[in-house]
């Protein structure tokens, strides 16, 4: 990882995949980097290899993005709620 680049956040996909969420800055611009990393040595800490895996975004489309998986969320938690829905629950033995 390049001195330009910050770990916002991370959290293990599964026992070796990593997904990360960095800042980074290139050619004087800002960017927003969503990538896979693999660990190499899971019982070495920072053996990770980021992987091909993922997007870079200007920095700019960040409310772009907040807004979409803001929507996603959303979606998600209405279907929930819709699959929990009285009719449906009286329909289940």
């Amino acid at each position: 990882m390049s001195e330009d680049q910050k770990v916002v956040s991370q959290f293990h996909k599964n026992s070796i995949e990593i997904v990360k969420l960095c800042l980074s800055k290139w050619n004087g611009k800002e960017y927003i980097d969503l990538r896979i990393w693999i660990m190499q040595n899971p019982a070495e800490p920072g053996s990770e290899v980021a992987t091909k895996k993922g997007i870079r975004l200007n920095a700019d489309l960040l409310p772009k993005l907040i807004d979409a998986l803001n929507e996603a969320s959303r979606i998600l938690k209405e279907k929930e709620t819709g699959d929990r829905s009285p009719e449906k629950e009286k329909q289940d033995p």
